[in-house]
């Protein structure tokens, strides 16, 4: 009989993480036309708002994974959902786009640890052949509140006034801290806080490399999903996002245990090619029809990529540098989150958005072309230090 996964505090986690990422999805669709609407900005200034969230994020998760290792989960948990709270909610005195940027990169700051003290939290509760089960119910939580938070974001929006939104979102990611409590407190052996040269560990650089070419495209996707579709004509943008979540929360119920089944190889690069085909019909396809097909398929793309190169990475790091392995793993996600929006603006001043797709789609035709060589190395080197050890007892 497996080992039981859904326990109480297991649950508690996601219930945290559904409070915090409801609050954060919820700004998705609004902050893009805050923007560039009520503050005048072009795609790159767009796309830097959005955008400052993540690469801050990138910049604080080598140190935030240490502290978790050393503190416990439970403080980034708590601190971490406060700071964003904070964060959010000041929002609404924004009235420049250095100032939302600004903001934005501290939520970011907040983002980070909770992320990392949820997920190393839920890992730390599930058994070693259950690895990306556990992460694909977490990511339930992400996506889950993805079909309501951007409908429910631009509903307040419209009705209420942007204020409104920020507030609400922010008392959200607040009560979330008190659900974060059931999170583990400090280890009883703190591991030394690794040196400056190996903040990023290494069981995370080169899944994390393929989750960064696999995400690039789906953050600029997520950053201009809202104005590419008000573009091209559509009357409600923000639906975008429930046929997205749609598809994964299905995917991800009923086949959530087929990444461990299939392996991380196999699963990374099935993702990574309707990650291309997704990007690449934004490209070809510029009508509503084209888009709710693209970001359809783009959400296959997405539900498999995280949890199968997540277990990689739990599996080949020891358990007392667990949050410092997961903090470098998604230091990739936050670069790609970082880039992506930036990246897809700057492309579309000069050209338009669907050619700022279209070079994210090579990009991850490129990473699935050299999947086997990266991943099969790593894949290797988890054998070879699974067996070591017991052929030492």
């Amino acid at each position: 009989m497996p080992a039981r996964l859904l326990t109480p505090r297991f649950l508690a986690l996601c219930a945290a993480a559904s409070l915090y990422f409801l609050g954060l999805n919820m700004t998705v669709p609004v902050l893009p036309l805050f923007v560039e609407e009520e503050l005048g900005g072009r795609n790159i200034e767009v796309g830097l708002a959005v955008s400052s969230f993540g690469l801050a994020a990138a910049f604080i998760r080598p140190f935030i994974g240490p502290l978790g290792d050393r503190m416990g989960r439970r403080t980034l948990v708590v601190c971490g959902t406060l700071l964003a709270a904070a964060a959010t909610a000041t929002t609404a005195l924004a009235t420049t786009i250095p100032a939302v940027i600004a903001i934005r990169a501290v939520t970011g700051i907040g983002e980070a640890a909770v992320f990392v003290g949820i997920a190393s939290s839920i890992q730390d509760f599930t058994p070693n052949d259950r690895r990306a089960e556990a992460a694909s119910y977490f990511s339930l939580t992400i996506y889950g509140t993805l079909l309501v938070g951007p409908l429910l974001g631009g509903w307040i929006r419209d009705e209420h006034g942007t204020d409104w939104v920020w507030l609400i979102a922010g008392l959200l990611a607040a009560s979330a801290a008190f659900v974060g409590l059931s999170a583990p407190g400090p280890p009883d052996y703190k591991p030394p806080f690794p040196p400056f040269r190996r903040l990023i560990h290494p069981a995370a650089i080169r899944p994390g490399f393929m989750l960064f070419a696999g995400l690039l495209g789906y953050t600029g996707f997520l950053a201009f999903a809202v104005i590419h579709g008000e573009r091209l004509g559509m009357e409600s943008p923000e639906r975008i996002f429930v046929v997205f979540g749609a598809v994964i929360i299905t995917l991800r119920l009923f086949a959530a245990r087929l990444p461990d089944r299939l392996g991380p190889l196999l699963t990374t690069r099935i993702s990574l090619s309707f990650g291309v085909a997704g990007l690449v019909t934004l490209y070809l396809w510029q009508e509503p029809a084209g888009v709710y097909v693209a970001a359809a398929i783009l959400a296959v793309a997405q539900t498999f990529l995280f949890p199968a190169l997540f277990a990689l990475v739990v599996d080949r790091a020891p358990d007392a540098e667990r949050s410092q392995a997961i903090g470098s793993f998604s230091m990739f996600f936050d670069l790609a989150f970082g880039l992506g929006g930036p990246i897809i603006g700057a492309i579309g001043d000069a050209s338009d958005l669907g050619t700022g797709f279209l070079v994210c789609a090579v990009v991850a035709a490129l990473a699935l072309l050299s999947a086997r060589r990266l991943l099969g190395d790593a894949l290797i080197q988890t054998t070879i230090d699974d067996i070591g050890p017991r052929s030492r007892r």
